[in-house]
């Protein structure tokens, strides 16, 4: 006959309470986490900054962020529409965002109605 487990798993696991929110805010590895957000944050602003000074004056407006990720650019727009004419824009002239993004990277352009960025 096997062997009963442990009534109380918290001791066995070593954990007796979970942690308060306040001690796990005020943490290193969060105010680390959080200087990395601000900081990718910075970079999706500047990046879409220099999307928009290579884009037709028409198309600037609609352009809600920007997204480098290795080997690929993400383009955000309000409207299908917008959509589909940046992809042709994008596909005419490649732009040139180094150090960011390179030459040959992937472009996608993703509808997002409304303009916020949801994560």
């Amino acid at each position: 006959m096997p062997n009963k487990p442990p009534r109380d798993k918290a001791r066995r696991y070593g954990k007796t309470r979970p942690q308060a929110a306040g001690q796990l805010l005020q943490g290193d590895a969060t105010g680390l986490a959080l200087a990395a957000i601000r900081q990718g944050a910075a970079a999706g602003a500047e990046l879409r900054q220099r999307l928009l000074a290579q884009l037709p004056e028409a198309l600037r407006e609609h352009v809600t962020a920007a997204i480098a990720k290795p080997g690929e650019l993400v383009v955000f727009v309000d409207a299908a529409v917008w959509a589909a004419r940046l992809k042709l824009a994008l596909a005419e002239t490649a732009p040139q965002l180094a150090p960011q993004v390179p030459v040959d990277a992937r472009i996608t352009v993703r509808v997002m109605p409304g303009g916020q960025l949801r994560r």
